[in-house]
């Protein structure tokens, strides 16, 4: 079951979204971070979580995907397995809700990454930057976890539950995984 003013938000939210995280993409390559070869394990642990923002691209790239099907080929929509019984009003709203908010955390979390950058630009060999920089980048991964959330409840599909799940699944593994490494 598909809502025309849904489709059309969805749509246009996937479309700012995607600019955003691009933009600040291209962005952040404005911003130089000088290396300096003393201190390789700080620059390995800040490469190593960049890294795993691939996960979250490609699930992004799905929910993506989903959307513009959802939106333009509803047709196709089956595919993604839909659970029609989820399709409620108050359900949509809740889920719109959320996708608001973590569209707020995702842009908080790109403003104090550039600012973080900027600080571990200056002096690569402070510890507290770098440890800053991966609080700040974890905010932002925890910010594109709430949006695949909120994707999943406004368009509820098996699909999308099997997402969100994998996306937990990576969040915890890597977050647990780091804090149990010693500094």
């Amino acid at each position: 079951m598909t809502d025309p003013s849904l489709q059309m938000f969805l749509l246009a939210f996937m479309v700012v979204t995607t600019w955003m995280m691009v933009f600040w993409a291209q962005f952040r390559k404005l911003i130089s971070i000088k290396v300096e070869a003393k201190n390789i394990e700080e620059i390995a642990r800040y490469n190593r979580l960049k890294r795993i923002s691939g996960w979250y691209w490609l699930i992004f790239s799905v929910f993506g995907v989903m959307t513009v099907i959802y939106a333009v080929a509803p047709d196709f929509y089956f595919l993604f397995m839909p659970l029609d019984m989820f399709h409620h009003p108050v359900i949509n709203t809740m889920g719109l809700l959320i996708l608001k908010i973590s569209i707020v955390w995702i842009v908080i979390a790109q403003l104090d990454i550039d600012k973080e950058l900027y600080k571990y630009s200056r002096n690569i060999n402070s510890l507290s930057a770098m440890e800053l920089v991966n609080y700040t980048e974890r905010k932002l991964l925890t910010g594109m976890l709430v949006l695949f959330v909120g994707y999943f409840i406004t368009i509820t599909n098996l699909i999308g539950l099997l997402l969100v799940i994998v996306s937990f699944v990576v969040h915890a593994n890597v977050f647990s995984r780091k804090s149990a490494t010693p500094s």
